[in-house]
């Protein structure tokens, strides 16, 4: 990889974007296991579409046509990260955000699926705590017939927010790499829901990424990390689980966008879309920063939410 070049500070101050998708930001284009040597990937993301191709030196570089400028790549933690401007030719301040995964970073398992809907209608299905038991009701995961109540605190983090570290009360699967579990949540905008699972021995890092194709169609991604070898041993049928639980999202993605066809609005409450209300304030933050050529404050103040789910 080249280094990144300086930024460029003479584009002008950052407007909403028409199509609702946040640009001037960092989004997973691809694996990296998935960009072979001496193979074109083509990638559209936010609109732009893009062609990868990795070098005879493993480098990694973007082309476009038409003469647009391609978009500054960053390659860590085994994924291929594209910065997306606002402004053709933008470039980064800085990196994106490092993972520190464990088992040094290397990725053991990806799952992906096309979701027919806006990014934002996807970062709901992530935040919405409802989600999960009635989404994603399985015998081995959660059923709507085991909610209990729940306290969880929250406080501000990188263009994000963050559930403190607590013992999960919910799925039995966390307990697979062994006892006294500790999990901590955090989401950071505009894509990434990261999950550290860990004991005294292990840890699991588990990353959902969204990546807007365009502002209909959403990748979300699935990627984990982890250093115990019971998960390694049960990768080889993890997939017939995972594929599972990802077409269920495309699937209520589907629902959702019928009842939006009709002009249905949706009906925000605390606590429980909470932190979804927060990402929308978290959104306007960063535009309203961008226009206002100052700084980013977060909106978000430490909380404690309660839901049962």
């Amino acid at each position: 990889m080249t280094a990144m070049p300086a930024p460029d500070t003479s584009q002008p101050a950052a407007a909403e974007p028409s199509d609702g998708i946040l640009r001037d930001a960092w989004y997973m284009a691809l694996p990296a296991r998935e960009l072979k040597r001496g193979r074109a990937h083509p990638v559209t993301v936010c609109g732009l579409a893009f062609t990868l191709e990795r070098g005879a030196a493993s480098d990694v570089s973007a082309s476009t046509a038409g003469g647009t400028p391609p978009p500054a790549l960053y390659e860590q933690d085994g994924l291929i990260w594209a910065f997306i401007p606002e402004q053709p030719g933008g470039q980064p301040d800085g990196p994106p955000p490092m993972l520190s995964g464990p088992g040094a970073g290397k990725v053991r398992f990806v799952e992906e699926a096309l979701l027919p809907c806006h990014i934002d209608d996807a970062a709901y299905g992530l935040l919405d705590p409802a989600h999960g038991p009635y989404v994603h009701a399985s015998p081995i995961w959660r059923t709507s017939k085991t909610l209990k109540d729940k306290a969880k605190d929250y406080v501000p983090s990188e263009l994000g927010f963050t559930m403190v570290p607590h013992e999960p009360v919910n799925s039995k699967l966390y307990n697979i790499i062994g006892g006294s579990i500790r999990v901590s949540i955090a989401f950071r905008l505009p894509c990434l829901r990261i999950e550290r699972i860990w004991n005294e021995k292990h840890t699991v890092l588990g990353v959902t990424a969204l990546t807007p194709i365009d502002a209909s169609r959403t990748i979300i991604r699935q990627v984990f990390y982890w250093d115990t070898p019971v998960l390694t041993a049960i990768r080889p049928i993890a997939r017939l689980f995972t594929r599972p639980f990802l077409q269920q999202d495309v699937q209520i993605m589907a629902l959702r966008q019928k009842g939006l066809a009709f002009g249905a609005k949706g009906m925000l409450i605390r606590d429980a879309d909470q932190l979804f209300i927060w990402y929308q304030r978290i959104k306007k933050e960063i535009l309203d920063a961008r226009a206002q050529g100052r700084e980013f404050v977060n909106p978000v103040k430490p909380a404690t939410l309660r839901w049962r789910t």
